[in-house]
Order: structure tokens, then C-alpha cells, then sequence
């Protein structure tokens, strides 16, 4: 019997892995309400609110405290019930300060409801980037249960903050055979 070869792209293949994701949320901040449904927002001294900084991001999620009293701003998924496996978190973002000696940071965060409290599962400190920047943070539901995501932006005393966040997806990660060395080179299947 002969051996049949099919020649796949790299690319092909990753196609074909998205394609079994899972989707938990994807938000972009096109409506016009926000937060949207879905999300909440905590606020102290500082403000959430939704801008347009134009193509491609359009509107985004925007986060601003001038700084001179400090400020803390938390955006965040309303709890998801997941199943155990892998995800993915995917966002745009840009984020910088300006001002005096006080320090800033900024986070997104994966949490899972444990009784009536938040249990940390993955955090990512996000860097200094005044235009908006590519995100990914992995994490592992190692049970089935209630899950969200927070973007935090803090600002010490005397310092301003300016944080945005765009496009983000919150999906299971499919497997794929695909290696990052191998994405685009050509792949041989064997049948």
C-alpha cells in the first residue's frame, strides 16, 4: 500500500487549532455603554472610561489618575465558569506616568472564586509602553469553577497614570502540533 504525503503550511495548521478554541469573553469597547456588560469597574481616585485614539483600535478602555492623591483602577471580567485546561488572555495595551518620585504598575490578572474569596492564578506586571503593545498571559484552570481577569493600573503619590486596554479575548489555548520553530516553515504529515 503506498504512503500518501500532504504537504500543510505551519500557518495552516495554527488556522486550524484557533479554530477549536474556545471563546469565555472577547470584548473590543466599540459599544457605547461602559463598562459593558459583563465587566465591572473600581475606581479610587482616578477614572475608567472609554476613548477613541482612532485605527486600528478605534475605542478602548482608558483608566486615568493625575497622580497628586495617588489612584487605583481595576477592570474586571464578572466571574466565568470554566472548565479545567489551558487559556489564553490576549489584549492590546499601552500604558505610561508621568510625574514625581512616587512609583506605578500595572497588571492584568487571572483570579478563581474559592468560597467568598479571590484566589490568584496567574499575573503578568505589564511594562512601560506609550503606544499600544501586543499582550499574552497563559494560565491553567486546574479545576472546573467561577474565573475572571483583571486589569489593575496603581499610582503612588505625585505620580500620573494613563493606561489603556483594547481587544481583549480570553479563550482556551488549543493545542496544536505546531512548535515556534516550526511556525512558518513547511510541515510533511505522514498517512
Amino acid at each position: 500500500m503506498a504512503k500518501i504525503i500532504r504537504i500543510v503550511s505551519a500557518a495552516a495548521l495554527l488556522l486550524a487549532a484557533a479554530a477549536l478554541a474556545a471563546v469565555v469573553v472577547e470584548e473590543d469597547f466599540e459599544g457605547a455603554k461602559f463598562p459593558p456588560d459583563g465587566w465591572e469597574r473600581v475606581q479610587s481616585k482616578g477614572l475608567w472610561t472609554r476613548e477613541h485614539v482612532g485605527a486600528p483600535y478605534n475605542w478602548c478602555a482608558y483608566f486615568y489618575s493625575y497622580g497628586l492623591a495617588g489612584g487605583t483602577g481595576v477592570l474586571r471580567t464578572k466571574g466565568q465558569d470554566i472548565q479545567a485546561g489551558d487559556y489564553r488572555v490576549t489584549f492590546a495595551y499601552s500604558y505610561r506616568t508621568t510625574g514625581g518620585a512616587g512609583g506605578t504598575t500595572s497588571y492584568v490578572r487571572v483570579q478563581r472564586q474559592t468560597g467568598s474569596t479571590w484566589q490568584l492564578v496567574a499575573a503578568q506586571l505589564l511594562p512601560l509602553s506609550s503606544s499600544f503593545r501586543a499582550f499574552v498571559l497563559g494560565h491553567t484552570a486546574n479545576a472546573a469553577g467561577t474565573y475572571r481577569v483583571l486589569f489593575e493600573a496603581d499610582a503612588e503619590i505625585n505620580r500620573a497614570i494613563y493606561f489603556r486596554v483594547d481587544n481583549v479575548k480570553w479563550e482556551t489555548a488549543p493545542s496544536s502540533g505546531v512548535g515556534p520553530t516550526s511556525v512558518g516553515r513547511v510541515k510533511a504529515l505522514y498517512n
